[in-house]
């Protein structure tokens, strides 16, 4: 259907345009519109397609009240539910396991990685962006000293500022099926799969084979 102007929609079939109140049929609450069609076949069929459309477009608004309702529900629900102790506590220890990451292995922001790597592009994330979306590095959240979160990069995945491919061959073991604070977990804790237990981080330059292995051996796990 054509729209030839914005008070008008014309068609093959039928037209629509609003119903102008000096028609002389008194004010309506609602828009009301007049319905031109084309012939009498058509006017049928759209006489009884009328109550299947009413039922439809009725359906249809309750059913989007109701995901918005659900929306502003979960919403006011997250900044009223107080988390429990046991919560508190876990979160806790979480963040200071993510700081000692940061803290013994360093990291680096995309525009610190385009920088290292003489990048030209405009868009200083580019590079890194690239690099994560082809699965060769990770990038975790962790807030700036504003308080917002932003994306960087545990610096154990370089070597000189370049990505280290045991690392890529890692992510390709897992298949996405870790989050990024996982990953980071995984790589700087002990593993009964690795020589002496070691942390996957410690060997990927001396032993990234055994890395990968253990990484696959792992992500085989997981998935039984």
């Amino acid at each position: 259907m054509a729209k030839t102007s914005s008070h008008m929609l014309q068609g093959d079939v039928f037209t629509v345009q609003p119903y102008r109140s000096d028609q002389g049929h008194g004010s309506r609450a609602g828009r009301a519109f007049v319905l031109e069609v084309a012939d009498e076949a058509a006017s049928n069929t759209l006489l009884a397609s009328l109550p299947l459309l009413d039922r439809l477009l009725g359906e249809k608004i309750a059913a989007v009240r109701e995901r918005r309702m659900e929306e502003m529900v979960d919403f006011m629900a997250a900044r009223m539910l107080a988390p429990s102790v046991v919560e508190l506590e876990m979160a806790q220890r979480l963040a200071q396991r993510h700081a000692r990451i940061l803290n013994e292995f360093g990291f680096f922001s995309a525009e610190q990685l385009a920088d290292a790597n003489g990048s030209q592009a405009s868009n200083r994330a580019a590079l890194a962006d690239n690099w994560r979306k082809r699965r060769q590095v990770f990038a975790v959240s962790h807030p700036d000293k504003a308080a917002r979160e932003r994306d960087i990069y545990p610096a154990f995945q370089f070597e000189n500022g370049k990505p280290i491919q045991a690392v890529q061959e890692v992510l390709e073991a897992f298949g996405g099926r870790k989050a990024p604070w996982k990953l980071a977990l995984w790589f700087t804790s002990n593993n009964g799969g690795l020589p002496g237990s070691a942390r996957p981080v410690d060997l990927l330059a001396s032993d990234p084979d055994a890395v990968v292995q253990a990484a696959r051996g792992d992500a085989e796990g997981s998935a039984a």
